[in-house]
């Protein structure tokens, strides 16, 4: 396969789904990547418009073609280029083949910048060699794959830090809203993962809203993205969490006070600006990647964002592990929280320990907290509404473990503490 037809490949695939251009990181910093001037314009084109927008729109992706007056892409060029896009499997072929063909093509100028050096005999040997290591260092620096900052950088960060928190400013920590889990974690840290796992029907996804609800009501930008549950199952959630109202109560005679109380709470919530949920049922990893860089595109704000649940975005254990992975580099890039929703698969009898969590090897790894919730299933078949729960701090890195004794209404679907009497 010749050159151009992979150039050409990879560029329709990423204009296609442009989430893809962040496993792109080996070549998005060359200069000339490609071997066509136009395909390089092109390439910068989306990245800008990926970085922007969390997207590519092709009408703007072509008006950005037609700026330059004297070198104007014919447009005809882009529908070439989409119609013969490559897969989404061979990716990887793709990126390796355009970056191999690009740093041979700076080594050959700097093979003919040599020659031109020893020709004119101006030139010394130290010359020589500067021109030969400033090349291949540029190249190193183009093509290395990293993200972080300075050791001095990170020193003044924890210092500031430090600093903060001893002045009782506790803003580097997101508060759960649950006062036992967050008397052990302090709440969560920006830049990390977490995991929230159960059983099937003992509540992570009530904990997850539970928790959103909390943190939007103390002013935090979140969102949730569900792979199960509709935008109005997770609305009427919140709904009978805050108003203490379940929505169940309407089948039967209800209080003028209950009732207000719950229209009161879905006005607050129509029109706060502080959660957005979505369902999507396209479960890749990629898709899910793409809506979170929308979200904080359109959110600058956003600080948390809930996933229900992460073995939905995968089949099997290498898929899983690389979800995980990938959710806690999002994490860090974007500078938010994410906390995902996990399944245990355990006997109903044993308390949840790690090694319950499906595929759960590489997400230990990769979570920063792992929260793992205990609690009686069978109560509520009994009827009992407000029941002990626990909440297990399985993993802190870096900081406290222990269980957080909780409170969980069945009725309202909402984990609260136990002195807060229901509500």
């Amino acid at each position: 396969m010749v050159i151009e037809n992979i150039d050409t490949l990879l560029l329709g695939l990423l204009i296609k789904e442009p989430e893809l251009i962040d496993d792109c990181q080996l070549i998005a910093n060359l200069e000339r990547p490609f071997f066509d001037y136009s395909l390089n314009r092109i390439f910068k084109d989306v990245q800008k418009l990926y970085s922007e927008t969390g997207a590519v729109d092709r009408k703007q992706l072509m008006l950005l073609g037609q700026e330059d007056e004297r070198n104007k892409i014919p447009l005809e060029k882009y529908t070439f280029i989409v119609q013969n896009s490559g897969f989404k499997q061979q990716l990887p072929e793709y990126i390796s083949q355009v970056y191999n063909e690009a740093v041979k093509r700076h080594l050959q100028i700097l093979g003919q910048n040599l020659i031109n050096c020893c020709e004119d005999g101006l030139n010394g040997s130290d010359k020589y060699m500067d021109i030969a290591r400033n090349a291949i260092e540029s190249i190193d620096r183009a093509s290395a794959v990293h993200c972080g900052v300075t050791l001095p950088e990170a020193v003044k960060m924890v210092v500031d830090k430090a600093l903060r928190m001893s002045e009782g400013n506790t803003e580097d920590f997101i508060k759960t809203g649950i006062f036992a889990i967050d008397r052990l974690i302090h709440g969560f840290k920006t830049k990390t993962m977490s995991v929230i796992g159960a059983r099937p029907s003992v509540g992570k996804s009530a904990l997850g809203l539970t928790m959103l609800s909390n943190m939007a009501q103390a002013g935090t930008s979140c969102a949730f993205i569900s792979v199960e549950m509709s935008e109005d199952e997770c609305a009427e959630r919140i709904l009978q969490m805050r108003s203490n109202v379940s929505i169940d109560d309407f089948m039967s005679p209800m209080s003028a006070g209950s009732l207000a109380a719950f229209k009161r709470e879905a006005d607050t919530l129509k029109s706060t600006d502080k959660i957005e949920i979505t369902r999507t049922t396209n479960r890749t990893i990629g898709n899910i990647r793409s809506i979170i860089r929308k979200l904080k595109n359109k959110k600058h704000g956003l600080k948390v964002v809930f996933i229900d649940y992460m073995q939905k975005l995968g089949n099997d254990r290498e898929e899983i592990a690389k979800v995980s992975g990938i959710l806690t580099d999002i994490a860090t890039d974007l500078n938010i929280h994410i906390c995902a929703l996990a399944q245990l698969n355990r006997d109903a009898s044993e308390a949840p320990r790690v090694r319950h969590l499906k595929e759960c090897g590489r997400i230990e790894e990769d979570a920063h907290y792992i929260l793992l919730i205990d609690r009686d299933i069978n109560e509520q078949a009994e009827g009992v509404y407000d029941q002990d729960a626990a909440v297990l701090i399985a993993k802190n890195r870096g900081g406290r473990t222990g269980m957080a004794h909780v409170k969980y209404n069945a009725r309202t679907t909402r984990f609260y503490d136990s002195n807060e009497g229901g509500f």
